[in-house]
């Protein structure tokens, strides 16, 4: 065949290969022209509000918008604008429109008003839910926010609400605190006073987790007492990961909690104060009471885990002198090398046991560790360290 005739074949056999395959959302990036668009055909804005550095994003434009069902989809029932954040006219939409989490979808009509929203990285089945949400009057956000206004206050609309809200991102902990700042307290036991409460209401200073210290037998008489705890433990235990991850104010806050529950009573709080007072005596580096405090955890909880064994039995190995304490360590990091051998872990045990004056089986360890880190193609510089500094 001559070049004539393949060229002809091989357009011939790109043209049977169905346009379909390179599905691809048809973006614009013009804010103006897609509101004309809007109030001229009635369609709905799409916005992907996105930024550059977001590798959430980066993922959606490869995977997500490039699936051909989602592409077909936004392609017939939205007018889809892609802009970013922070550049204009962005920085000023994102203003206009609370965007604070990238990517953030929004649902705009022709005057501006957002009828529905989402956001993160999502996959396409998702991401259809989504734009189908967008174009059912009942689920989207703007006919939630009318009923809200209409007075609308069953718990299962309040609940269904607030999901919503933060599906979209925006912050439905405020939201919920600014509803339950108009309940009078003794109403609090209310079925959608409760709900919203036991699934948003986090702080421990607040009125209503105060008012409800104060009448906790009225609360397990009307709402259970199993119900009651759970929510105090997981008060209590939100308001520890808040200070947990606080750079500033850390210390005082670790100590405002302390006290804040020191006489409170409810299943699960002696565990729940141990692993605090274990947390603040690391913080505070007093490793006298962080052994004692470890030790008295693992025991109270009967804790199992290897990972979590071996983290405590290496801040031991570091910080720890009392010999009884680093026997009772050793014992954990072997309870952790039987039930996960892997390089470190068995490096725990192995300088414990150097640390308690059983040299010969400490080598032996580290070995041990050496190789299997060989095996595993991991870094062995710190085996190999470790090793000399047994005398192995």
């Amino acid at each position: 065949m001559n070049e004539i005739g393949t060229m002809k074949k091989l357009i011939l056999l790109f043209c049977l290969i169905p346009t379909t395959l390179f599905a691809q959302i048809n973006f614009e990036d013009n804010w103006d022209e897609a509101i004309s668009q809007s109030r001229m055909t009635g369609k709905l804005i799409f916005l992907d509000a996105y930024a550059e550095w977001c590798e959430p994003c980066k993922e959606m434009e490869e995977y997500t918008f490039t699936d051909l069902e989602v592409a077909n989809y936004y392609n017939a029932n939205f007018i889809n604008l892609h802009l970013d954040m922070e550049s204009y006219p962005g920085v000023e939409l994102a203003e206009d429109y609370s965007v604070g989490v990238f990517p953030s979808f929004l649902f705009i009509n022709g005057n501006g008003e957002v009828v529905h929203r989402g956001c993160g990285a999502m996959d396409a089945s998702q991401f259809l839910n989504l734009g189908e949400d967008a174009l059912t009057d009942s689920l989207t956000l703007k006919s939630m926010e009318v009923r809200f206004d209409q007075g609308d206050r069953s718990a299962d609309f309040m609940i269904a609400y607030l999901e919503l809200i933060e599906d979209a991102c925006l912050d439905a902990e405020r939201f919920a605190a600014d509803y339950l700042k108009n309940i009078e307290l003794k109403n609090l036991t209310g079925e959608t006073p409760w709900e919203v409460f036991a699934a948003y209401q986090w702080d421990i200073y607040s009125r209503e987790f105060q008012y409800l210290l104060n009448n906790r037998a009225e609360f397990e008489e009307s709402i259970g007492q199993s119900i009651v705890n759970a929510k105090l433990y997981d008060t209590y235990l939100s308001q520890y990961q808040e200070v947990f991850e606080a750079e500033e104010l850390h210390d005082f806050g670790m100590r405002a909690l302390l006290h804040s529950f020191k006489d409170v009573s409810f299943t699960g709080a002696d565990t729940l104060r141990l692993m605090m007072n274990l947390h603040y005596a690391e913080f505070k580096e007093n490793w006298e009471e962080y052994a004692e405090h470890a030790v008295e955890l693992v025991g109270m909880t009967a804790m199992d885990d290897p990972e979590q064994l071996n983290e405590l039995a290496w801040k031991f190995y570091l910080f720890v002198e009392n010999k009884n304490q680093l026997e009772i360590a050793s014992s954990w990091a072997q309870q952790a090398v039987d039930k996960q051998p892997e390089p470190s872990i068995i490096d725990t045990y192995a300088s414990l046991q150097f640390k308690l004056g059983n040299k010969k089986k400490a080598i032996e360890l580290e070995k041990r560790a050496l190789e299997l880190a060989k095996e595993l193609y991991d870094d062995i510089s710190h085996y190999q360290y470790q090793l000399s500094k047994f005398g192995g």
